[in-house]
């Protein structure tokens, strides 16, 4: 069989044939990204760093990336910081006491001049399944997202022994 010319040819070439339909299929399928379209609105998607106790979370849909950390502002209260890439408009953010009910709205206020960088205190969340509803408005396209609460207390660093 390993003889046979044919055979090692077609050994050699299959992989590289497979290789090739891959990211052939993959380019003429694959959603080709867009520019946002003004008035539009966009949901951007959380990362893992929302899930846990992390101190911060992390939003993107493309290009646009969002970045919301949290400090400690007295006992009762937390300072939001809110990144972005791209200069903002306006920013809203609102405690929800669950996923998917309503929220009272708070405008964030601009730190810089650039608008890339806003800031609010708020209070903490009542309870453990509280959510964190936030609008922004970039240009003229509203991007919008709702993650869970939990990540607004950063972990304790571990104990050495």
């Amino acid at each position: 069989m390993w003889k046979n010319k044919h055979v090692i040819v077609a050994m050699l070439v299959a992989p590289i044939l497979a290789l090739m339909a891959w990211f052939a299929i993959d380019y003429f399928i694959a959603e080709r990204p867009h520019a946002a379209k003004p008035g539009a609105d966009y949901t951007l998607v959380a990362r893992s760093n929302c899930r846990r106790a992390s101190g911060s979370c992390d939003l993107f849909n493309g290009d646009f990336k969002l970045t919301i950390s949290a400090s400690p502002a007295g006992s009762a209260a937390l300072t939001l910081v809110l990144a972005s890439h791209f200069p903002l408009v306006a920013a809203t953010i609102g405690m929800a006491p669950g996923p998917g009910k309503e929220s009272l709205p708070v405008m964030l206020s601009p730190v810089g001049a650039d608008g890339k960088t806003w800031s609010v205190q708020i209070s903490r969340p009542a309870a453990a399944e509280a959510a964190i509803q936030i609008v922004v408005v970039a240009g003229q396209s509203r991007y919008f997202a709702e993650v869970p609460a939990v990540f607004l207390v950063a972990d304790a660093p571990a104990s050495t022994r």
